[in-house]
């Protein structure tokens, strides 16, 4: 009797071991930077409410938290805060979505956070599994410190961490998201086009926590399937690069040409001021040209000279011609006299050769 006893016992405890949910503590790490708005808090809130809606919750079996980062990470759940399944759906569903004011994401400190939530004073257990979910809209502000923050989970905790990467500023062969995620990345890595494909993702999550546990595609989910784009090689990705790097050489040689081009005109427009300021000095210095006029008024004056009773000598007066010749026609003085026979009057007159400016 006493031996049917202790087997039924035995095999009563297996069927309750076996029979129950996953025995482990899941934590959601859930991006709530600027980028995300009110419709895609919504998307993703629904989306941890539906797979929670298939799980076994209770102390003795998954206990569920969820924290939310931007520049900092808060708790909006503890793990013990709710012990079934009513009380956390009660709860996710009540998280309200409030605008953040920064973009930046520290996803290396909800990592970093999730350690003190796995301690017994937060609901953390020893004995149950760790399983945290990074739900990421772009790449943190630092990561490689964010994988080595995963890192420290999975040496400390054996944490199985999935990554789920949303959007274009991120890929499924993203380094961050592989980087947080456990090994196989074809496992362990998910990632959608936008947050209303994430509904379509709960099949493929839902048995990675409790693969006991399935389900099929909910009504009204878009099922995201990642376009199909011919992979770039090595080759072309240089290519690329050589191009951009050359059009942006181009646009920096066409500025310098511009810049160079401009001091050149500027150049040549002060030698040409510079050469009109330096004639019109050397003009205003000079003053007008009179010696031909001195030398005509000269001559006239000697002819209108009147004669007189017996001969006599004129001599002009040079000294009031004011000229400074650039050649010289004669270097000496010449005399010469003039006879006019005018009965009893004759003139005798001198004339100094002058130097006529060329």
């Amino acid at each position: 009797m006493m031996l049917r006893t202790t087997v039924f016992l035995i095999i009563f405890g297996l069927s309750l071991t076996y029979c129950r949910g996953a025995y482990k503590d899941v934590l959601w790490l859930v991006d709530a930077s600027s980028s995300v708005s009110a419709d895609d808090h919504a998307l993703t809130m629904g989306f941890i409410y539906n797979v929670t809606s298939y799980l076994t919750i209770g102390d003795n079996d998954i206990r569920m938290g969820v924290v939310k980062f931007d520049d900092e990470a808060n708790a909006l759940f503890e793990l013990d805060d709710n012990n079934n399944k009513a009380s956390l759906l009660s709860a996710i569903n009540s998280i309200s979505y409030t605008q953040s004011t920064v973009s930046s994401r520290k996803t290396m400190d909800a990592l970093t956070y999730t350690r003190t939530l796995y301690l017994s004073i937060k609901g953390g257990r020893s004995d149950a599994g760790k399983v945290v979910i990074v739900i990421e809209s772009g790449p943190s502000t630092n990561t490689p410190l964010t994988i080595t923050k995963a890192n420290d989970l999975r040496t400390s905790y054996g944490a199985e961490v999935f990554a789920i990467g949303i959007g274009s500023d991120l890929s499924k062969t993203n380094d961050e998201l592989q980087g947080i995620a456990n090994d196989p990345d074809s496992y362990y890595v998910e990632y959608i086009g936008g947050f209303i494909n994430l509904c379509g993702i709960v099949p493929s999550i839902l048995p990675k926590i409790d693969n006991e546990t399935t389900a099929t595609m909910l009504d009204g989910c878009d099922e995201w399937v990642e376009p199909t784009t011919a992979e770039i090689t090595s080759t072309e990705r240089m290519t690329e690069a050589t191009i951009s790097q050359t059009n942006e050489g181009l646009d920096i040689g066409a500025v310098v040409g511009i810049l160079l081009s401009c001091l050149l005109i500027l150049a040549i427009l002060a030698c040409v001021l510079y050469l009109l300021y330096k004639r019109k000095r050397r003009k205003d210095k000079k003053g007008p040209d009179k010696s031909e006029d001195d030398i005509v008024k000269a001559v006239n004056e000697y002819n209108d000279t009147s004669l007189g009773e017996k001969r006599h000598m004129y001599k002009r007066d040079t000294s009031s011609i004011n000229i400074t010749p650039t050649k010289t026609m004669s270097e000496k003085d010449t005399m010469f006299t003039v006879y006019e026979n005018l009965g009893e009057r004759s003139v005798t007159s001198s004339i100094i050769d002058v130097k006529i400016p060329i």
